[in-house]
């Protein structure tokens, strides 16, 4: 971790932006280097078919260190940041990537997007609901919260290299597999991995959809279900 005064991360954040400057170039001169190591997949998802611009992300988590340990872990709270580490609060660049940024734990922002009080794609609310089983504020009872949180963070990363394949090598591209004419609302299956890996040995989520509601104003409604429960109920209603 290393400390750059604000007008200069801004300074840097515009010409890179701009194509003036490389990233890799600017930490160079900082004496820095990106800690890329500690990047961790976490599936990788293919815009449908159905679209007409079609995209590949890879989703990946980053923890960041805790007070006395050199352990990947996530920051819920400021005084358990090294003392010679001072995270940034998060800011806008302008509406070139995003119009605004905020830490917040995984069970807020899901809670805000179930309230419709703001947007989450189905990639972010899916990985989104898995973060939040794993990951919770400390109670105030808490002796330890240091421990805690470090306990916490190995049972994501233990859930994450589990399955089969594991979460780091799924490959997901959503498909409509049921669609309620009246309430437009549509369940995802995330089981395939496109039609491009077809033949590549490549696999999603199989046991799971996503229930979504695409209007004009983007995805509302959102909720994890079971395929099995979703399809069972849609051929009792029919």
């Amino acid at each position: 971790m290393i400390s750059v005064i604000e007008h200069e991360r801004e300074r840097a954040r515009k010409a890179i932006h701009q194509a003036d400057l490389k990233f890799v170039d600017w930490l160079e001169g900082l004496e820095a280097v990106p800690d890329t190591d500690n990047l961790i997949p976490f599936t990788r998802w293919i815009t449908p078919t159905n679209i007409s611009r079609r995209f590949t992300t890879q989703m990946y988590l980053y923890f960041l260190p805790l007070q006395g340990t050199t352990n990947p872990a996530v920051c819920h709270d400021a005084n358990l940041i090294p003392h010679e580490t001072t995270v940034p609060i998060p800011t806008s660049d302008g509406g070139i990537e995003h119009t605004s940024a905020e830490f917040l734990p995984a069970a807020r922002w899901l809670s805000m997007a179930r309230a419709n009080d703001i947007i989450l794609f189905p990639p972010q609310f899916y990985l989104l609901h898995i973060i939040s089983q794993f990951l919770h504020m400390p109670s105030q009872e808490s002796i330890d919260s240091v421990e805690e949180l470090k306990r916490q963070r190995a049972e994501l990363l233990s859930f994450i290299k589990s399955g089969h394949p594991p979460w780091g090598e799924r490959y997901v591209c959503p498909r409509v597999i049921l669609w309620e004419k009246g309430s437009g609302r549509a369940a995802l299956a995330l089981d395939k991995a496109g039609k491009e890996l077809e033949d590549c040995g490549k696999s999603g989520i199989p046991d799971q959809v996503i229930l979504v509601n695409f209007g004009k104003n983007g995805p509302r409604d959102l909720e994890i279900s079971s395929k099995t429960n979703v399809l069972k109920a849609a051929r009792e209603k029919l």
